[in-house]
C-alpha cells in the first residue's frame, strides 16, 4: 500500500512538471528578442572561433561567457536562427522544475514537495525567463542544483564523498554563471556557523569543500571579479522604488495583488513557525538567511559602490520563497487552516496564471511584425538606422529571423546605403534611436508609407 502511494505521488509530481514544461513551450516565440537577448545571439554565432567568440564577449560585460558559450554549441547542432535558441532557457527552466520537488523534500519529507512544484509550475516568472535568451534561467538552475547538494551533505546523506564531489562542482558552476549566486555561498556559510554555535553540528564536507570551491572559482573568475569591481556604475542599476514596493514579490508572482498575498502569507508562516525556524535543528533557517542577504548584500554594495540590484540578478530567491512557502503550511498545526490556505493560494495562483497566459500582452519590440508587413509591399530594401554600435546586434538578428521572411528582404545599415537605390523602408528600433527614427542625411528622399508596431516604425523613403 505504501509504496503504491509513493508510486502514486511520483506520478503526480511529474503530471505536474509536464505541465510546467507545457506552460513555457507554449508561446515559447510569442515575442520578438530585446536588445540583450540580440546580443547574446550575435555572441554565440557558430561560425565563430573561439577567440572571436571571447571578444564579442567584452560587449556583454556584465555577465560571464558561460551562458552565450552553451548557446554558441547549441545553436551549432540544431541551426543558428532566433527561435531555435529559446529552446536553450526552455531546457534549463523544465529541468528546474524537476529539481525543486527533490530539494523540496530534503527540506521536509512529506508531500511539500507537490505544492511547491505546483506553485513552480504555475509560476510566471520562471515562465517568462524560461523563455527569454539571456543567462538568468541557467542561473535559476544551477542555483537549484547547488542548494541540493548542500542540503544533501547537511543532512549526511549516504554516498557523502561523491555528494561532496557534485556540491563542489555546481557551486562553482553555478557562481560562474553569475557573480549574484555568490549570495548563495554566503548565505550557506552563514547558516553553518549558526548552526555551529546553536546545536555544536560539525559541517564536515561542507568543510572540506569550501578552499575547493574557492580556488576553483578564483581560477576561472579571477579577471572577471576584477573587472566587475572595477564597474562605478552598471547599465541596469538598482530600482530601490521597487525593492521598496513589496521586495520585487509583485513581479515575482505576476501582479501587485499576487505579490503581496505571497509576501503576506510568507510573512505569517515565518511568524508562526518562528522557533521551529530559528531553534530547532532543521534546514528552514538557511531558506530565510538566503532571501535575507539576497536582498541585504546587494544593497550594502549599492550604498558602498555603486546600486546593482535588480529582480533578475537574484531569479534564485524563488526557491526558497516557495520552499519555505510550501513546507511551512505543512507545518501548521491546524488542519482547517492549513487546507483552506492551501487552497486559497492554488485557486489564486492558478487564476492569475490563466490570465496572464491567456491576457498576455507583448512588450518587446515586433521586429517580425512589422517585416511581415514590408514583404507584402513592392519595396524589399530595409535599411537599419542606428548609430550605435548596438546596430551589430540588430543587424545580426535580422539577417537571421524567420526564414520566409529574410529571404525576401534585403537588409542594409544606413551608413552602408548604395547609392543606386532609389527607395527603401527605413528602419528604426525606437528606443535606441531615443525614439526619434529621421533620416538626416538623404535629404533628396521623401517620405511614403509608415508602419508602425510596438517599438519598431518602418518608413517608406523615395527618391524625388
Amino acid at each position: 500500500m505504501l509504496k503504491y502511494l509513493k508510486l502514486n505521488k511520483i506520478f503526480l509530481y511529474f503530471f505536474f512538471v509536464t505541465i510546467g514544461f507545457l506552460n513555457i513551450f507554449y508561446q515559447i516565440n510569442f515575442e520578438d528578442f530585446w536588445l540583450d537577448e540580440m546580443q547574446s545571439f550575435w555572441i554565440a554565432d557558430p561560425e565563430l572561433s573561439w577567440d572571436e567568440t571571447f571578444q564579442r564577449q567584452k560587449y556583454d560585460y556584465h555577465n560571464p561567457i558561460l551562458f552565450n558559450l552553451a548557446l554558441k554549441y547549441f545553436l551549432d547542432i540544431f541551426g543558428y536562427n532566433p527561435e531555435i535558441a529559446r529552446y536553450l532557457p526552455l531546457i534549463f527552466g523544465s529541468i528546474f522544475l524537476i529539481i525543486i520537488g527533490p530539494i523540496t523534500y530534503q527540506v521536509k519529507r512529506d508531500n511539500s514537495f507537490l505544492l511547491a512544484a505546483i506553485l513552480a509550475c504555475l509560476s510566471i516568472y520562471t515562465i517568462k525567463y524560461s523563455q527569454e535568451v539571456r543567462p538568468y534561467a541557467l542561473l535559476l538552475l544551477s542555483s537549484a542544483l547547488n542548494i541540493y547538494f548542500f542540503l544533501k551533505i547537511c543532512n549526511e546523506v549516504e554516498n557523502g564523498k561523491k555528494n561532496t564531489i557534485f556540491f563542489i562542482f555546481f557551486s562553482v558552476f553555478n557562481y560562474s554563471t553569475n557573480p549574484f549566486s555568490l549570495i548563495i555561498f554566503f548565505s550557506q556559510f552563514f547558516f553553518v556557523f549558526y548552526k555551529y554555535f546553536l546545536f555544536k553540528k560539525k559541517f564536515l564536507q561542507f568543510n572540506i569543500s569550501v578552499p575547493f570551491i574557492c580556488i576553483f572559482y578564483l581560477l576561472f573568475n579571477f579577471n572577471y571579479i576584477l573587472f566587475q569591481i572595477s564597474f562605478d556604475n552598471y547599465v541596469l542599476s538598482s530600482d530601490i522604488i521597487n525593492v521598496l514596493d513589496g521586495l520585487y514579490f509583485p513581479r515575482f508572482f505576476g501582479s501587485k495583488i499576487m505579490g503581496y498575498s505571497y509576501l503576506l502569507l510568507l510573512v505569517f508562516l515565518i511568524i508562526k513557525n518562528r522557533k521551529k525556524i530559528f531553534l530547532e535543528n532543521n534546514n528552514y533557517l538557511f531558506f530565510l538567511i538566503l532571501i535575507f542577504f539576497s536582498y541585504l548584500i546587494p544593497l550594502v554594495y549599492g550604498i558602498l559602490k555603486t546600486p546593482v540590484l535588480h529582480d533578475r540578478y537574484i531569479i534564485f530567491i524563488i526557491i526558497p520563497i516557495l520552499i519555505l512557502i510550501s513546507c511551512l503550511l505543512n507545518e501548521l498545526k491546524n488542519l482547517y487552516l492549513r487546507r483552506i490556505l492551501i487552497s486559497i493560494l492554488i485557486s489564486f495562483t492558478l487564476g492569475n496564471h490563466l490570465i496572464e497566459i491567456f491576457e498576455r500582452p507583448k512588450t518587446k519590440p515586433e521586429f517580425n511584425l512589422v517585416l511581415a508587413q514590408i514583404k507584402k509591399s513592392d519595396n524589399k530594401n530595409v535599411v537599419l538606422y542606428n548609430p550605435r554600435e548596438t546596430s551589430l546586434y540588430i543587424m545580426n538578428y535580422l539577417t537571421n529571423i524567420r526564414s520566409g521572411i529574410k529571404k525576401k528582404l534585403d537588409f542594409y545599415e544606413y551608413k552602408n546605403l548604395k547609392e543606386d537605390i532609389n527607395s527603401f523602408w527605413f528602419l528604426c528600433y525606437m528606443p535606441e534611436v531615443n525614439f526619434e527614427c529621421k533620416s538626416t542625411k538623404k535629404s533628396n528622399f521623401k517620405i511614403g508609407e509608415q508602419k508602425k508596431t510596438r517599438l519598431v516604425h518602418a518608413y517608406f523613403y523615395e527618391k524625388f
